[in-house]
């Protein structure tokens, strides 16, 4: 089985599955996964003429092609066989370079989450649940779905005289992500494909926070390499949310209106804003005064999770996703707080071994 020794510390090996087969001469990769419901990505370095299927003209002719990219983590010493392998990233190929003065060929690609970026629909949905609609697309697109089965029909978000593609008759272009994505969003869900799988189920973090502990200096109680913390001043201060919705059957303007104070409370309001709120404005068509409600509320928390956002640089590890939870300690400031993982960005070479960039928002309300 091909592999490379990348690592110097510990044993850290890098594999590429190019359709399937285990590839030779590859010699670094990135992969970056988020939380961000949109495409993770991948770029991959393979040295040319490595492997019968990586030379110039074999690459040169491909049409298509699938890749995954596997990293394996040993004791200093031990060999690949030793080591605890582990899938980053599985999906198509978007792109391939082949630069052939370095003599490497650059292969770049985003996860599946891509078949439904790429794909536009026209199709009505009226008699399906969001859950019937995400099962349907995963398999249609050879997916497994791992999906949390919901009970409202389509047509009964839109008022029965109404069906999904209503949303979008005046877009230019309406992808499957986009339906899956609005699914989501009436589902107070959360939605992603991992590995070969579409999920799509309530938020649900981790349990019990991995610890970050900053030392001053990078010490070595530290287990971070770099830190930058950043604050939202606008999401700092009140944050007021109004949705608006025209509903069509009763043929009567829906308003909802949720404000948060500096101080973290939540409440809904009807009150005239204050100069000094950050304000947003929602307009979704033929809402329930209560699917307006849950969807100004819903968006008012993911907008204070942004309020405060930390980025560090760590060895690399395979533990850690989008949506887990991290507790940083040692700052000795109000940054001192849990935090959910936003995005992770992995990165495999023979230069600088294994080291990942992780980016986390906090978790609540904040003062």
């Amino acid at each position: 089985m091909p592999s490379n020794d990348l690592g110097t510390a510990r044993g850290v090996f890098l594999q590429l599955a190019l359709n399937g087969r285990r590839v030779a001469g590859v010699t670094e990769a990135e992969v970056c996964t988020s939380d961000h419901q949109a495409a993770g990505w991948f770029r991959v370095v393979i040295a040319l003429g490595a492997d019968p299927v990586t030379t110039p003209a074999t690459l040169g002719s491909m049409t298509q092609a699938t890749a995954e990219i596997l990293v394996g983590l040993a004791l200093p010493g031990l060999p690949a066989a030793a080591a605890t392998w582990q899938s980053l990233m599985t999906g198509p190929v978007d792109a391939i370079t082949l630069d052939m003065t370095g003599g490497t060929a650059h292969l770049t690609g985003r996860d599946f989450t891509s078949l439904f970026i790429d794909t536009l629909s026209a199709e009505t949905f009226s008699n399906n649940t969001s859950s019937e609609i995400v099962q349907t697309l995963a398999l249609r697109h050879g997916l497994t779905p791992v999906v949390t089965a919901t009970t409202t029909p389509i047509g009964r978000y839109y008022q029965e005289g109404h069906d999904l593609s209503t949303l979008h008759q005046f877009s230019k272009s309406v992808t499957e992500w986009d339906l899956l994505s609005g699914l989501a969003e009436r589902e107070g869900f959360d939605v992603y494909v991992q590995n070969s799988s579409l999920c799509f189920a309530p938020p649900a973090p981790d349990g019990l926070p991995t610890v970050w502990q900053w030392m001053p200096g990078g010490g070595a109680a530290s287990t971070l390499t770099a830190l930058q913390m950043e604050r939202s001043l606008a999401l700092a201060r009140d944050i007021v949310v109004t949705v608006q919705s025209w509903n069509s059957r009763q043929a009567q303007m829906i308003t909802q209106t949720v404000r948060s104070s500096a101080q973290g409370a939540v409440s809904a309001s009807g009150a005239a804003r204050a100069a000094t709120a950050t304000t947003y404005a929602l307009v979704r068509p033929n809402l329930t005064p209560q699917q307006a409600m849950t969807l100004a509320v819903q968006t008012l928390s993911d907008l204070s999770r942004h309020e405060r956002v930390i980025t560090a640089v760590m060895p690399g590890e395979l533990d850690l996703a989008p949506r887990s939870l991290v507790l940083l300690q040692g700052t000795s400031s109000e940054f001192d707080q849990t935090y959910a993982v936003d995005e992770i960005t992995r990165r495999v070479s023979a230069r600088d071994g294994f080291v990942q960039t992780v980016r986390a928002v906090n978790t609540a309300l904040q003062a």
